[in-house]
């Protein structure tokens, strides 16, 4: 079986940072996604286009949803892959998400490669509008995850979803992935159980922290979520990685083996979402 490569998946990385800042709406995030559509030939793929109100009015924004295989969105028993591929607005600086945006895309489209063998439903969702336009909270943040999580919602399949890992910042040098406090137990559980056997447990020991990223609308829909994110508070109280919404947050912040190690991991826990009565 073919195992996800870290060096794959930088390179993924590299063409994201290659097209400047990729905020919503922009000419840099159309092309992104044709980039990304270029890399999942012969999966289902639709766009979903909505127009949310921000604090700069309306904004022009699009889910990419992918799935394997072939089929109606989203499939009985689908386990959806979320990263969110916009980067945040800043007018002071140059801001190219290389870890914040860029490594959550790479790690979904290097599985989108080993992922048709594993003979698991997958619905990949290329999630717009994660980061707030101007200061998060108030409805200011995870635009692409509350439409599509509301959409299904409304059309009655969100709970075909058996269930939802949100990937973000997981390509630091030093990587530790925080251990959130929303996520549902079961699947985190289960998702470090995984780490361990790949004696990981030094990179799945991150602070216990309340996470507020893309998982979070699905979670108020009941469907079991987890987001696997390098991002916390230091023993100081400071924000790690230091470099987090700055623009030091470039290429060569991020290791193709953090990508490689969060990539595993998820590549073999997905045979073991068994449902669940109850969960």
């Amino acid at each position: 079986m073919e195992l996800f490569d870290g060096e794959r998946a930088l390179e993924h990385v590299r063409r994201q940072v290659a097209l400047g800042p990729r905020p919503p709406g922009s000419e840099a995030a159309a092309r992104l996604r044709a980039y990304i559509r270029e890399q999942l030939v012969g999966w289902s793929i639709v766009e979903q286009a909505f127009t949310p109100l921000t604090p700069y009015g309306p904004c022009e924004m699009v889910n990419l949803l992918a799935r394997w295989p072939p089929g109606p969105f989203p499939g009985e028993g689908a386990i959806l892959l979320g990263a969110h591929y916009d980067t945040k607005i800043f007018e002071e600086f140059e801001f190219v998400g290389a870890n914040d945006g860029g490594s959550g895309v790479a790690c979904l489209l290097e599985l989108a490669r080993v992922l048709p063998e594993l003979r698991v439903p997958v619905v990949l969702a290329f999630l717009d509008g994660e980061e707030a336009q101007v200061e998060w909270g108030r409805g200011d943040g995870l635009y692409g995850s509350r439409f599509l999580a509301g959409t299904w919602h409304k059309q009655g399949v969100l709970k075909q979803i058996r269930a939802v890992l949100i990937l973000d910042i997981v390509g630091d040098h030093e990587l530790v992935v925080t251990r959130d406090l929303y996520s549902t137990e079961w699947l985190q559980d289960l998702v470090w159980t995984v780490a361990r056997e790949q004696e990981l447990e030094a990179v799945f020991d991150g602070p216990l922290e309340h996470i507020q990223d893309d998982h979070l609308p699905f979670l108020a829909g009941e469907v079991p979520s987890l987001v696997l994110i390098g991002f916390g508070h230091d023993p100081r109280g400071e924000y790690f990685p230091p470099y987090w919404h700055t623009p030091g947050d470039t290429l060569d912040k991020v290791a193709a083996l953090s990508l490689e190690r969060v990539g595993r991991v998820v590549q073999a826990a997905l045979p073991r979402l068994q449902p669940r009565a109850g969960a």
